[in-house]
């Protein structure tokens, strides 16, 4: 079985025209089936080699505190609660950009790697931070809150960016709820610990299981090519948020997971929380 090196993603890098691009990545390190010989590192390497800025969702839960009930709007993708209420969290703690807190199973291993080197930026959103790295990383984070979560997508829009899948598909393509909330969708609220260890409401992104049925609206813009047994798929940013958003618009059932008892899915088709004016003044 062939070996990857650093060369091989350069290469990559060049056939999808992402030279001198910002790029949002997704990955899946075991799709690639094969042994990399540059590690994690030189993948990154690669990137920054040919001028990208790499940004990167860094989720991490530890910073999740129990809801309370002046932040708790109907119609909040939660059911009656009971979830979130009752199981078992870390000790309480709050959230900056310094930490280096990442729930590794959920985000994988590039991730964890762009976050741990000394250049990169985190942007500020208590439990769905991005995280950049490359010439352009302070730009694409610095506007980041825990009540706009996807404003890294809007500077990425702006860079004429693009968001690259390696090995992994629609259903991790976060800027896809980006386009739920152009759409016209509220985000979901869900809780954490500001630093007098207050519990505050925090926005995120919704059920993305159900993201794949897009794939045929998507399917004359994106661009494919393989690394080792690892399947790219790169889409300029632009045009997946703008195909995304009207196609939500037009049938909103197409974002539905499977699970037709799916309170997130069920709840964001009735256009997600009902959040009043002075919510966040509360």
């Amino acid at each position: 079985m062939k070996h990857l090196n650093r060369v091989d993603f350069e290469n990559a890098i060049e056939i999808l025209g992402l030279q001198n691009k910002s790029v949002c990545i997704h990955s899946s390190m075991k799709s690639f089936g094969a042994k990399i010989d540059c590690g994690i590192d030189g993948m990154i390497d690669a990137f920054l080699n040919k001028n990208c800025t790499i940004l990167t969702p860094t989720f991490s839960y530890d910073f999740e505190a129990k809801p309370t009930p002046k932040y708790m709007p109907n119609q909040n993708g939660i059911g009656d609660g009971s979830y979130f209420f009752e199981r078992e969290l870390p000790a309480p703690k709050y959230f900056t950009t310094k930490t280096k807190d990442l729930s590794t199973e959920d985000m994988g291993l590039f991730p964890k790697t762009v976050l741990e080197n000394s250049k990169s930026r985190r942007g500020f959103h208590s439990l769905n931070s991005f995280t950049a790295l490359g010439k352009n990383a302070k730009n694409l984070i610095k506007n980041q809150t825990n009540r706009d979560v996807y404003a890294p997508f809007e500077r990425l829009l702006e860079d004429d960016g693009y968001v690259l899948l390696m090995g992994v598909d629609l259903t991790r393509a976060t800027i896809i709820h980006y386009a739920e909330l152009l759409a016209g969708r509220n985000l979901f609220v869900r809780w954490a610990y500001d630093e007098n260890f207050n519990t505050i409401p925090v926005l995120v992104g919704s059920c993305s299981e159900g993201f794949n049925k897009l794939t045929n609206a998507l399917k004359n813009i994106g661009k494919e090519i393989f690394v080792g047994k690892s399947k790219w798929i790169c889409y300029k940013a632009r045009d997946i948020v703008d195909i995304c958003t009207q196609e939500i618009k037009q049938n909103p059932q197409i974002t539905h997971c499977d699970d037709e008892n799916c309170d997130r899915c069920n709840d964001m088709m009735l256009g997600g929380p009902i959040i009043n004016s002075d919510f966040f003044e509360k």
